[in-house]
C-alpha cells in the first residue's frame, strides 16, 4: 500500500470537507461552484483512499510474485530523502510565489513557479508542461478575472 496516497486522499477529503463547510455560509449563487468543486475533490479523494484500500487487500495474494520485485522496499528506501528534500523545495517555491504574485503578477509568477516545481520533479515532459501551464493559467484568468470580476494583478508592477 502507499501510504503517501493513501494520507493525500485523507487530506483531501478533509479539505474538501473544510471548503464545503465554508462555502455553506456564502450567499446562495456564490456558493454553488465552491460546492461543486469541494464535493467532486471530496469524491475523487474518497475514491483514491478507496483504491489504496483495496490494493492493501489483495497485497498479500501477489507479494513475492514477478510483477513486484523483493528489493522494491529497498528502491523506496533509497529515494525518500530525495523525494522529500523535493516536497520541501516545492512548499518553499509556494511560499515565495504568494509572497511574489503582487510583484510579479499572476501570469509570471505562476509560469515561473510550474516551471520551478515542475524542473524539481521530472516527472513531466516540457512540451506538456507548457501546453498544460498555459491552458491552466488562461483558464484561472477567464473565470476569476473575466467571469467573476476579482481583481488579480496580472502583470508585474513594473509594465
Amino acid at each position: 500500500m502507499n501510504v503517501s496516497r493513501l494520507l493525500l486522499g485523507v487530506f483531501g477529503i478533509v479539505v474538501a470537507g473544510v471548503f464545503f463547510l465554508d462555502a455553506s455560509q456564502y450567499p446562495r449563487a456564490a456558493a454553488q461552484m465552491p460546492m461543486i468543486y469541494a464535493v467532486s475533490v471530496g469524491l475523487l479523494s474518497l475514491a483514491m483512499v478507496a483504491s489504496e484500500l483495496r490494493l492493501q487487500r489483495r497485497a498479500p495474494a501477489t507479494r513475492g510474485t514477478v510483477a513486484e520485485p523483493v528489493d522494491r522496499e529497498a528502491d523506496e528506501a533509497s529515494l525518500a530523502p530525495r523525494r522529500w528534500a523535493a516536497v520541501a523545495a516545492i512548499f518553499l517555491l509556494a511560499v515565495g510565489y504568494v509572497a511574489v504574485m503582487t510583484t510579479l503578477g499572476y501570469v509570471l509568477a505562476t509560469a515561473l513557479f510550474m516551471a520551478l516545481a515542475l524542473a524539481i520533479l521530472g516527472t513531466v515532459k516540457w512540451a506538456f508542461a507548457l501546453i498544460a501551464g498555459a491552458v491552466l493559467i488562461g483558464m484561472v484568468c477567464l473565470v476569476f478575472v473575466q467571469f467573476l470580476g476579482l481583481p488579480i494583478p496580472l502583470l508585474p508592477n513594473f509594465l
